[in-house]
């Protein structure tokens, strides 16, 4: 009986826990570390895009980053309309800033909708599809199931793909969400492992790897 007592009062110990560093780090972190990456990504494709786009797509793109807080409405119809009448690089970024504005505005269906375009346009490189791959997961979690999550970005945990330390996070975030440990533990421990994660993901791991039990 003390025995069943004590596991019961572990486990809640360890759900307290385990709740508690997921207001520390949760889904909200791990999405910020994707948005980074994003937002690097974008801007150095702006860059270069500057250099050999129309300027009338520069100023349109710009043009709709200002009215997103005051005028979304009118953002949202400038960036689509751009992201089927600019050039390349402006098409990517107006759908990629598309689909951050409406998961901003809580449209997270649509929003998925816009990601999971790009990260199916045979057009874009490999790095872009799988952005927006994480993208789409980054604001769409608490809507999609783990095998839904695992289809979705379960193929970018592999070795040579620069986005793995991050799919992971968010694979073992779909995984104990779903209550699948097991599963949850292989991805923390993955990362906790990998020379090329940084000191931050391998701590989040070590540490969420304690509150849900080794």
């Amino acid at each position: 009986m003390s025995d069943q007592l004590f596991r019961e009062v572990d486990e809640e110990v360890r759900q307290d826990r385990l709740q508690s560093l997921w207001k520390r780090y949760g889904i909200f972190a791990v999405a910020a570390v994707v948005a980074i990456v994003g937002g690097t990504i974008a801007f150095v494709l702006w860059q270069n895009a500057q250099q050999s786009a129309r300027d009338a797509d520069s100023t349109r793109f710009l043009d709709a980053v200002i009215q997103e807080s005051a005028a979304a409405d009118a953002a949202l119809l400038e960036l689509r309309e751009l992201a089927e009448q600019g050039t390349p690089a402006y098409r990517f970024l107006a759908r990629l800033r598309e689909g951050r504005l409406l998961a901003a505005r809580g449209d997270k269906a649509q929003a998925l909708a816009v990601f999971d375009s790009i990260a199916s346009d045979a057009d874009l490189g490999t790095t872009y599809r799988d952005l927006a791959r994480l993208l789409a997961v980054s604001n769409g979690l608490d809507q999609l199931s783990q095998s839904e999550v695992e289809t979705r970005i379960g193929p970018l945990d592999v070795a040579d793909n620069p986005f793995r330390v991050t799919a992971r996070e968010f694979l073992a975030v779909a995984a104990i969400q779903a209550g699948d440990r097991v599963r949850a533990k292989e991805f923390l421990r993955a990362n906790q492992t990998d020379a090329q994660a940084s000191v931050a993901s391998r701590a989040r791991a070590t540490e969420i790897l304690a509150a849900i039990g080794r």
